[in-house]
């Protein structure tokens, strides 16, 4: 007979302890489950059992949900216990649109993300500096001078804390580079250095010498300087990646990096901890047609899957690398006012915006993915490039593989156009905190107030059953979902040097949001019957947290650390 009492160990113990949980595999004899988790408050999102107090794990997959009494009833003495003690569970996070290479320096180095302070940021990099070797580069960044004084730094600041180190750090939208002595001294850059056309070496016009701030293409003066090589490898950077996210509780991810052989290498080395549903980016070389290069990238699709299925691990751990998608883009952002807009902005109204492909030629790649099974995500911002979006889903309607089209963060749209998401089966994937950093510091200066109504609308898409999938679209923003979902929840931001919430009516529910950043992204891949909620046959892909998150959530929500995080039954974090 089980004593429950004697076997019923606290979470800390059972984080230590993970190891025991034993094989999960088809071998296994035992009816009772490898593992279950009592006295916890679990948040299916499956609709017809929302909570309950506890589940099963059986060979990876989800054998039972429902009372922590019937659960227990279940485990024999082979099976490990997770006694939660009253904390929220929830499904695996799902992260709708990331870039896991490009923030993959901020894994590896410094991550400044949200700091207004600049002598934290300061202390971060010399922290940074004091475990690393002589020499060796410091990277990262997603700093922000417009959250601190307004002031760009300059080399000397990190002279003062990095005088051994090259450093060379882009800031939160990647526009910007800052960069100290060494690393200039590198990378060979002078006054007089030439850079590629767009960008600009910003001048001290007191001393005549570079400040260290890189503007645009400027920065790829540092890409063959010594060391940067070594500093920048793919594998070490999406390793790290990897464990950033699952630190977050993130067990999948939509990947907008094209990147395709250094995941394959993760994955076939056995470490790949997270399911990457991947987009690929065509481009098309001199002569071919857009129908070609999405013949190539089908190809790619083949040679994947094989590669993938190689390894025999799906069979253990579930789906873990598919190249999913095609990710297009329309138009730029609203900071540097290159997103296709239908008026003009409101603080520059004679600028010439020009999409990054014409109409025609979105359509062309539009109709060539369909014909190859691909669905489509395009990145469109302003209302207008959204409209151009939607006119090319209209007239190839058709879903590939039954999996909608998306369009990509959407921060301004007309409610006409919202309407006709539902009727074209469009997905609205879209990220919260781009409009509580952004909206007070630059997107009402873009639009004007009159237009801000239409801006980051999460509540509308929902109120028009529009599918709405959540993510962070790191680097630019926090990766922490616990962020993204206070966000859509709060929408504060700073407006007249005041932080307060706006337009109050667009906000999200912590139950809706959490669906955003679960079910409904699993349900844009082929993996939706498979992830996204803690329901029996699904693998078991789950978050444990550090408290109760209350019903009625505040903004403390984005401080709930994850205590632990598991894939197909297996602890990944920490």
């Amino acid at each position: 007979m089980k004593n429950r009492n004697l076997r019923t160990i606290n979470i800390l113990l059972s984080l230590a302890l993970s190891s025991l949980i034993g094989c999960n595999n088809a071998d296994d004899v035992t009816n009772a489950p490898n593992l279950v988790v009592l006295n916890a408050d679990v948040h299916t999102v499956d609709a017809a059992q929302s909570r309950v107090e506890a589940f099963a794990v059986t060979n990876g997959r989800i054998s039972a949900v429902g009372s922590s009494d019937d659960i227990w009833a279940m485990a024999d003495d082979a099976t490990f216990v997770i006694d939660a003690r009253g904390v929220t569970v929830t499904p695996g996070l799902i992260d709708a649109h990331t870039h896991l290479v490009m923030g993959s320096g901020l894994a590896v180095g410094v991550d400044l993300t949200d700091m207004e302070d600049k002598a934290e940021w300061l202390r971060i990099i010399r922290d940074k500096a004091s475990s690393l070797p002589e020499g060796d580069w410091i990277l990262g960044g997603a700093w922000n001078h417009n959250l601190s004084d307004g002031v760009l730094p300059t080399k000397e600041m990190l002279d003062s804390v990095a005088p051994n180190h090259p450093v060379w750090l882009r800031d939160i939208d990647g526009h910007s580079g800052w960069a100290n002595s060494l690393a200039m001294e590198l990378a060979g850059v002078t006054a007089d250095t030439p850079v590629p056309p767009g960008g600009e070496i910003l001048i001290d016009s007191a001393t005549g010498e570079p400040t260290g701030i890189f503007l645009e293409t400027a920065g790829y003066v540092f890409n063959d300087a010594p060391g940067m090589a070594e500093a920048t490898d793919v594998s070490t950077g999406i390793h790290a990646a990897i464990r950033m996210a699952n630190r977050f509780g993130i067990t999948s991810v939509h990947d907008m990096s094209g990147n395709f052989d250094h995941y394959l290498e993760v994955l076939e080395a056995g470490d790949m901890t997270l399911r990457i549903w991947e987009g690929a980016r065509p481009r098309p070389a001199d002569g071919e047609t857009a129908a070609d290069a999405l013949a190539r990238i089908a190809a790619e699709r083949e040679r994947i899957r094989q590669r993938v299925a190689a390894t025999g691990l799906e069979a253990e751990y579930g789906p873990l690398f598919d190249l999913g998608f095609v990710k297009l883009i329309i138009d730029g952002v609203l900071s540097t006012r290159t997103a296709l807009m239908k008026e003009p902005y409101t603080d520059d109204p004679h600028v010439t915006v020009e999409p990054f492909s014409t109409r025609e030629e979105l359509h062309d790649m539009i109709a060539a993915s369909h014909r190859q099974e691909f669905p489509v995500a395009v990145h469109a911002i302003g209302d207008l490039g959204v409209s151009w979006v939607l006119d090319g889903f209209a007239i190839h309607t058709d879903r590939p593989g039954g999996l909608p089209n998306r369009v990509e963060h959407i921060e301004v749209v007309t409610p006409d156009d919202v309407a006709r998401f539902l009727s074209l089966g469009v997905a609205a994937s879209m990220q919260p905190h781009h409009a509580t950093c952004c909206v007070g510091d630059y997107v009402i200066d873009r639009i004007g107030r009159d237009r801000i109504p239409n801006a980051y609308v999460w509540r509308s898409m929902l109120d028009n059953e529009v599918p709405l999938v959540l993510s962070a679209d790191w680097p630019t923003s926090p990766l922490n979902p616990m962020i993204q979902i206070a966000d859509s929840i709060h929408r504060e931001t700073r407006i007249d040097g005041v932080v307060r919430p706006w337009d109050e009516g667009m906000s999200l529910t912590f139950k809706e949001a959490l669906k955003g950043y679960t079910r409904t992204g699993a349900e844009l891949t082929t993996w939706a019957d498979q992830i996204g909620s803690i329901e029996v046959g699904k693998w078991a892909d789950f978050v444990i947290y550090d408290q109760l998150i209350p019903d009625d959530v505040d903004r403390s929500v984005e401080s709930t650390q994850v205590t632990a995080t598991y894939l197909a039954g297996r602890q990944v974090y920490p």
